[in-house]
């Protein structure tokens, strides 16, 4: 069915070339030749000859396109189909003078939402958001003879959208039917590149360009991962190594797929990330021959982190890019030596981090955009320097990719987009033509010297409201009384940890006519919400040694704070002695087991307080879930009395609710063994 859309979708494109070619070679005032007369339409002999006439309109325009079209490609679907489909198109004019901006802007966006609905997915691959391509574009801000490329183009979004941007500012410095206005335009559209490996996808990208305005000579197929020298000859002689001042693109991601990893040794070889790095996670240095290098390669690497070092390589020294990557590449300590790397390579002029719904509904990866500057040659970036932060937190749809609107003041909808990207870039143009801007909670700065030991690059780490929370923590050290202290450090005998990850699929019992014998599973959520109905049953005789060990090691001691650590982190409970002694939890929840009970309740006060869950923001990290590990919680600060007579009351309150959830559990148990028994009698 996929395929059959695929097929379905280039016809449409083919027959819209018909009618732009019919526009642009036939006096079509006078006579139309992509026409359908109300007779030929009723007629089986004249639909087919209208259809006839149609296919030969797009031979016509395909012969001018041989790297675009294959020799003998066709409009395939029946002559009812094309007649039906051009009764429809033959009332709407689609060629436009090449200074109408505004005509072209809008068709070619059409273009590009009519293929993005049918062509979603390809390989891995996903249509980047309208919006994030036109802010990306904006902050990039290509000047009209810069060489801007793509090396992993899909279907031409950024550049198409870049050749745009190109065009409106020939336009705006140009007078009308000036010879300038002309040499700027021609200019545009012939430093626009564009390298993709699927053959469909290039042909998109080419026609999304010829209906943009032309320039599509630059947009040609290739794997941009292997040597230069085996690229189209268009890109090895206008874009080679070392041209591009600008690239900006959104390469396929792998999601932690081995599938979509890299395993070809011979492109491996090509990269210092598809080598193990050292003991002091230093890459080796890839020079003239690849097969030289001493390092061990890896058996795979994700295809991101080798197109991030592909565009830094390719780019121009002192050039700019822009690229979106998983958002877990700025804070996760298994990527801290590639963002070692990438500050020993490159200035990072900016980072954002995308909603979750930027790529909604087709993926719910979470994304960030690096903009990075590279050093001229033998130059190293600057020791110290601004980086500029930002948190986009509304895109203008919802995870359905249903439109969001902003609301007047009746609660209507408006039809504006209720987004933030736009401020975002209109900040951070202020930020690179005037060093500043008005500072707020989704856009700030900080500098290269700020970059904890973990070297994080996501904004949430530098957030001014989130980092005034811990500065007010830390001001309970200057106080009479108090101390400030890490959790780790409350008690030497406290203990911060959580369940070994197992596989349970082979003890589960569906739909069990009895649970006499089973052992009662209860997932993150249900033990958070003491929801027993959400309960999973094992049956421990098909458990092998390991899994009985590992169902032991999951079990919690009444008393022990529990707090999510995965997807939305940072809710806490407290585990009730019903919870303890009957219920196998999962590892999804840290366990906190605090010896002393005065404290035990101060800090389950602590964990469910506002700026608790803040101090916890600072640290998650992940691309498609948050995350939190047990030394996160173990390192959080927390504000401590010298005599716990100072904080009875927050105490007694901790207390309280244990007694409150303690009671409710016993109540639940009564309620579940009694069950419609009792409304039975």
């Amino acid at each position: 069915m996929e395929n059959a859309d695929i097929d379905l979708t280039m016809d449409m494109v083919r027959i819209l070339l018909a009618k732009i070619h019919d526009e642009t070679v036939t006096d079509t005032i006078a006579y139309p030749r992509f026409w359908v007369t109300p007779e030929q339409y009723r007629s089986e002999e004249g639909r087919r000859e209208v259809a006839h006439t149609i296919r030969s309109l797009f031979r016509e325009y395909a012969k001018q396109y041989p790297t675009v079209f294959d020799k003998d490609e066709d409009i395939a679907v029946g002559d009812s189909t094309l007649v039906e489909a051009a009764s429809v198109l033959q009332e709407y004019s689609f060629v436009r003078r090449a200074d109408d901006a505004d005509d072209w802007d809008l068709m070619g966006a059409a273009y590009e939402q009519f293929t993005h609905v049918t062509l979603k997915r390809q390989q891995g691959q996903f249509f980047t958001n309208r919006l994030v391509v036109k802010s990306m574009v904006r902050m990039l801000d290509p000047d009209v003879a810069e060489a801007v490329l793509d090396p992993a183009g899909g279907s031409g979004g950024f550049a198409t959208e870049a050749f745009r941007y190109k065009r409106r500012k020939a336009l705006e410095s140009t007078q009308r039917n000036s010879p300038q206005r002309e040499r700027q335009i021609e200019l545009s559209k012939n430093s626009v590149f564009l390298v993709e490996i699927s053959k469909r996808l290039v042909k998109i990208a080419k026609t999304a360009m010829i209906l943009t305005g032309d320039g599509n000579t630059g947009m040609t197929q290739g794997n941009s991962l292997g040597e230069y020298s085996r690229l189209d000859g268009w890109i090895t002689s206008h874009c080679p190594q070392g041209r591009p001042e600008l690239i900006i693109t959104n390469p396929p991601f792998s999601g932690q797929k081995l599938e979509s990893m890299i395993t070809d040794a011979d492109i491996l070889k090509l990269f210092s990330f598809g080598h193990k790095p050292n003991a002091k996670g230093e890459f080796p240095i890839i020079g003239d021959n690849p097969d030289a290098v001493n390092a061990p390669l890896l058996i795979r690497q994700a295809p991101e982190l080798l197109f991030l070092e592909r565009c830094i390589d390719w780019l121009r020294p002192g050039g700019r890019m822009g690229i979106v990557l998983p958002k877990g590449i700025l804070d996760n300590r298994t990527y801290a030596h590639y963002r070692q790397w990438l500050l020993d390579h490159c200035r990072i002029d900016g980072v954002v981090t995308l909603h979750k719904n930027t790529f909604e509904p087709d993926t719910g990866v979470r994304t960030c955009v690096l903009f990075l500057s590279k050093p001229l040659s033998g130059e190293k970036p600057p020791e110290s320097y601004t980086m500029f932060m930002a948190q986009s937190r509304r895109v203008g749809k919802d995870s359905k990719g249903a439109p969001v609107y902003t609301l007047d003041d009746k609660g209507s909808a408006t039809g504006i987009l209720d987004e933030d990207l736009t401020s975002i870039a209109d900040n951070y143009i202020r930020f690179k033509h005037h060093g500043r801007f008005e500072e707020s909670e989704t856009c700030f700065t900080t500098t290269r010297g700020d970059l904890d030991a973990n070297l994080n690059l996501n904004p949430q780490h530098y957030s001014p409201d989130l980092n005034a929370t811990l500065e007010k923590v830390n001001e309970f050290d200057s106080k009479d009384g108090w101390s400030v202290t890490t959790i780790g450090q409350l008690d030497k005998d406290i203990q911060i940890y959580m369940g070994p990850r197992w596989s349970s699929r082979s003890l589960v019992v569906e739909n069990p006519e009895t649970t006499r014998g089973l052992t009662p599973y209860l997932t993150a959520n249900g033990a958070l919400e003491q929801r027993r109905m959400t309960v999973k049953w094992f049956d421990m005789s098909r458990a092998t040694e390991k899994q009985k060990a590992y169902v032991e090691m999951l079990r919690v001691k009444h008393g022990d704070i529990l707090i999510s650590r995965s997807g939305t982190i940072g809710k806490v409970t407290y585990a009730t002695k019903r919870l303890a002694d009957e219920y196998v939890i999962s590892d999804d929840l840290v366990r906190v087991r605090v010896p002393d009970p005065d404290m035990r309740a101060y800090l389950l006060a602590f964990l469910m307080s506002s700026t608790a869950m803040s101090l916890m923001k600072l640290d998650e990290f992940g691309s498609v879930q948050q995350h939190l590990q047990p030394r996160h919680i173990w390192g959080l600060t927390v504000p401590v009395p010298d005599s716990w007579e100072q904080v009875r009351s927050i105490i007694s309150a901790g207390k309280a609710m244990m007694s409150a959830l303690e009671q409710t559990a016993d109540a639940d148990a009564v309620l579940l063994r009694q069950g419609f028994d009792s409304l039975i009698k």
